[in-house]
């Protein structure tokens, strides 16, 4: 039977202030053989990235930063939430149409109980997609015209969470949208499924070490500037 790896959900309360998501190049730095030859890891269409950094953790999410850090150091793959900034489609395009399952606060933010986090706009796609695909389409009738490139959008699929980059687009007259993406569809979607735009993705740290924060006078951490890679599942 096939390998299913073990994902661990990001704890709620480890907010970044800031996040940049990379569609990403052809390959990433690999490391050192035992003879001193730098290798890299080439992936079709490359690996997304997501980079975070962090505020000051106070006393009530030490416990999760510990379990947090000792995750990323031993390089567990993580199912981390895209955080709303510019490069996600805004609330206020989405409108009630595109709710889903929750609704979220003032301005966008999360309630003070992160029940945000339920909040899970998206649109049916109008075609099945193919594995390694980087055109998919999606039917937006219901939302507009609101999507463009540089959105970051996802999938979850198979039980696994994708996000990918808007490279271009282009709408049709019942503005169903040609979207092409990257990172490439890493797994096929069918007729029924739904581009989602409050994407999660599967990753690994590429820096656990320079993540890792001191707990100073046992009152809070500081965690460091995260890099993560796309976990290839």
């Amino acid at each position: 039977m096939p390998y299913v790896p073990k994902v661990y959900d990001w704890r709620s309360d480890i907010i970044p202030n800031s996040q940049t998501f990379i569609a990403g190049g052809q390959s990433i730095q690999g490391g050192l053989t035992l003879g001193g030859v730098s290798i890299q890891s080439p992936e079709p269409g490359g690996r997304a990235s997501l980079t975070m950094t962090f505020p000051e953790l106070r006393r009530q999410s030490n416990l999760n930063a510990s379990w947090t850090y000792s995750r990323v150091m031993n390089q567990s793959i993580m199912r981390v939430p895209l955080y709303l900034s510019d490069q996600l489609l805004a609330s206020s395009a989405i409108g009630d149409a595109g709710y889903g399952n929750g609704i979220p606060w003032s301005e966008g933010q999360p309630w003070g109980s992160g029940e945000n986090w339920a909040y899970s706009p998206s649109a049916a796609l109008a075609a099945a997609a193919l594995k390694g695909a980087d055109t998919c389409k999606v039917d937006m009738s219901g939302l507009g015209r609101v999507l463009a490139i540089g959105h970051v959008v996802g999938f979850s699929l198979e039980g696994f969470d994708f996000a990918h980059v808007i490279m271009d687009i282009s709408y049709d007259s019942s503005d169903v949208a040609t979207v092409e993406v990257q990172p490439p569809m890493r797994r096929a979607a069918s007729l029924g499924d739904v581009m989602l735009f409050r994407p999660k993705m599967l990753v690994t740290c590429q820096n656990p070490a320079e993540f890792a924060g001191a707990f100073s006078y046992g009152l809070f951490t500081q965690p460091g500037q995260i890099r993560f890679i796309e976990a290839m599942v």
